[in-house]
């Protein structure tokens, strides 16, 4: 989910400023995303510059500038709401990438980068499995399926690196 849609989304709801866009954001996400308050306001700028958000009144306590979704930000909310999302590719991570470097080169060790990437998914699942426990107990049961589908993904990440690994293992073993 893009930053920029998640703020348009809060801002269906009511007009914010943007401490209070960080703060409704990050519960949103349960924790698992947090975002600087440097690139709200960069969001917000930007969303104002394109006619999506507009400013709501005169500046509240402290200097506070609220925001409120345009009849066109909310036509954009809501076209990017129906529209299904492309799945991530492996071809466009930083993995990926590195995969394909370490097998052209002579005197790198694929098999440990593998084993390190492979140890770093492992953390990660149990990582989301205490979200996860978290989530339920706090009656999140929309955040505990977004992460439980973050844990199925993880298992396939892993999966995929034991099939690397085991590839590897095959090129480096002498012919019979």
């Amino acid at each position: 989910m893009s930053l920029k849609f998640g703020i348009l989304g809060l801002m269906a709801e009511e007009p914010l400023h943007g401490y209070e866009i960080k703060s409704r954001f990050e519960s949103l996400m349960g924790g698992a995303w947090e975002v600087n308050i440097g690139q709200i306001y960069a969001t917000l700028q930007r969303l104002e510059r394109d006619g999506l958000i507009a400013t709501a009144g005169e500046r509240g306590d402290r200097g506070k500038l609220a925001y409120q979704l345009t009849e066109q930000g909310a036509r954009e909310f809501t076209a990017w709401l129906s529209q299904p999302e492309a799945g991530q590719s492996l071809l466009h991570e930083d993995f990926s990438v590195k995969l394909l470097l370490l097998r052209r080169l002579a005197h790198a060790d694929l098999a440990a980068l593998l084993h390190r990437q492979r140890r770093m998914q492992l953390q990660h699942l149990r990582d989301l499995a205490a979200m996860d426990r978290q989530a339920r107990d706090a009656g999140r049961a929309d955040l505990a399926l977004i992460i439980k589908g973050a844990i199925l993904h993880t298992e396939a990440d892993i999966k995929w690196l034991d099939l690397c690994l085991d590839e590897v293992a095959d090129q480096q073993s002498p012919a019979p």
